[in-house]
């Protein structure tokens, strides 16, 4: 009987301690299920953070174009006003001198018409008198040489007479000649202040267009920074989850300056530094990282966590090729692309110092080498400034 209770009892403790490994097991597989989510949803936020932020400077730059356009139109419609009050002036000018031509060609119209009358008078008279004044003339000569100086008297007032006739008459002709230039000028200014007018319509058009689209993309701007601000706040929270999970599973989370490990051995060499570029596959760029060379045996020598940190990428990425990224917590995250391989894998704990991949030149590479980014709070920063 005490054999058996001795059985039945090891029984239950055996059935009890299985159960609680079962439970163990189970609180552990969804504690690194949470974890796993935890860094996506992380890294989901920071992406929609960015993406918010891209979309905000986009609204700021086409809120700036539609300003300058605005300034633009502006300054066009007072170029066009002053062309206007410059062609009212020219058109108030040109109907003052057609008003003047008009009263100097009434004038010349005037003396015309006495002159003709005059000479008109004389020659009525003359045929009235049947030339009675020629013989006057002759009878009232003394002598041949003043008979002579009468006749050539006479026929000079007649000649006079005409010449002074005919030069009024071509001085009313240029008169009206002017007249019409005139006219035509202040036609032509006339049409040109409505195709300015129309100008000045269409530019006010455009300016309202320019205000309100200017007025939209300062709206959506503020749109976009208040829903990045808030996405930044709950990216922010994720990522302390993050580093919570990293501290649970016994790492560092805040690294001094000068106390990160270096991703590569010792004889490296930087054959493309950080900042601006020109890209053999891009042209000119901004290079958000350092491309790194070993002196000897590049291709396929380890590359090693700079700190303690937690995978959330090891898997083929675009232009970088086989890529790993690490949250290390402290808001920095690191970036390795262009490997030959893993060493790890996503939602793992990686310790500072241990080999998570290897050198290569996957994705768009000249030749082996590693490629090395550090992002602090979602922005690229140097990364020698860690060091």
């Amino acid at each position: 009987m005490t054999g058996n209770r001795k059985k039945n009892i090891f029984i239950v403790f055996f059935l009890i301690a299985a159960m609680t490994a079962a439970a163990f097991a189970s609180a552990f597989a969804v504690t690194q299920e949470e974890k796993d989510k935890a860094l996506q949803d992380a890294k989901d936020a920071k992406e929609a953070t960015e993406q918010k932020r891209k979309e905000a400077k986009d609204a700021a730059k086409k809120a700036a174009a539609a300003t300058a356009n605005l300034e633009e139109a502006e300054e066009k419609l007072e170029d066009l006003q002053g062309e206007i009050t410059a062609t009212e002036a020219q058109i108030s000018n040109t109907m003052a001198e057609i008003e003047n031509t008009r009263a100097e060609m009434d004038a010349k119209e005037a003396e015309i018409a006495d002159q003709n009358e005059a000479l008109n008078n004389r020659l009525t008279a003359m045929y009235k008198t049947g030339n009675s004044g020629f013989v006057d003339v002759i009878l009232s000569s003394e002598s041949v040489e003043d008979l002579l100086t009468n006749i050539g008297m006479v026929q000079k007032i007649l000649e006079s007479d005409q010449n002074l006739l005919r030069m009024l008459q071509d001085e009313y002709k240029e008169l009206e000649e002017l007249k019409q230039t005139l006219e035509i000028q202040e036609a032509n200014l006339q049409d040109q202040q409505i195709t300015l007018e129309g100008q000045v319509a269409t530019t006010e058009e455009l300016k309202a267009k320019y205000q309100k689209e200017a007025d939209e993309m300062h709206a959506l701007e503020e749109q976009m920074e208040a829903e990045a601000n808030d996405l930044a706040a709950q990216a922010q929270a994720m990522q302390e989850a993050a580093e919570a999970m990293i501290v649970e599973s016994g790492g560092q989370v805040e690294v001094p300056a000068g106390e990160y490990a270096f991703p590569i051995a010792s004889n490296w060499v930087c054959t493309s530094d950080y900042g601006w570029r020109i890209c053999p596959f891009h042209g000119r760029e901004f290079h958000n990282g350092l491309d790194l060379c070993l002196t000897s045996g590049t291709y396929g020598a380890p590359v090693y966590a700079i700190a303690d940190g937690v995978v959330t990428r090891a898997s083929w990425y675009g232009g970088y090729g086989n890529c790993i990224q690490y949250a290390c917590g402290g808001g920095i995250s690191v970036l390795c692309g262009h490997l030959s391989g893993y060493n790890c894998s996503s939602g793992q704990f990686v310790k500072k110092g241990t080999v998570i991949g290897y050198i290569g030149s996957t994705g768009n590479s000249t030749g082996p080498h590693l490629h090395f980014t550090v992002f602090q709070n979602g922005d690229s920063i140097n990364p020698l400034s860690l060091y």
